[in-house]
């Protein structure tokens, strides 16, 4: 009788510790699957929000655009040529420029 309280005992133990082993390896497995949906999720919100914040940026844009040919279109030929002509002269003046010499000195070359 011995013998075979103390083989149930150590088939009992044997069998309590493959089944722990088991729910361990299981629920961690558990846990990275369910963390991996959860980044993913994150991610594709973070994208839809990027695409809503780029499209905003380039309504805002176009609109700004329109608004600009709007108030060229106001003016009078002569205001618009003058517009013109200061612009290229500004547009050449500032391609000339060099940058700033902090930057120059310690930019990369």
């Amino acid at each position: 009788m011995d013998k075979r309280t103390k083989h149930k005992k150590a088939k009992k133990i044997v069998i309590r510790g493959i089944i722990l082993l088991m729910l361990g390896v299981f629920g961690v497995n558990v846990q990275a699957q369910s963390a991996r949906k959860a980044e993913k999720a994150v991610e594709r919100r973070q994208d839809k929000l990027d695409k809503q914040k780029e499209n905003k940026k380039e309504q805002s844009k176009d609109e700004m655009e329109e608004l600009r040919q709007k108030h060229i279109k106001m003016q009078t030929k002569e205001v618009q040529k003058r517009m013109k002509k200061s612009r290229k002269k500004a547009k050449k003046y500032n391609e000339r420029k060099k940058g700033f010499f902090l930057k120059r000195w310690f930019g990369r070359k």
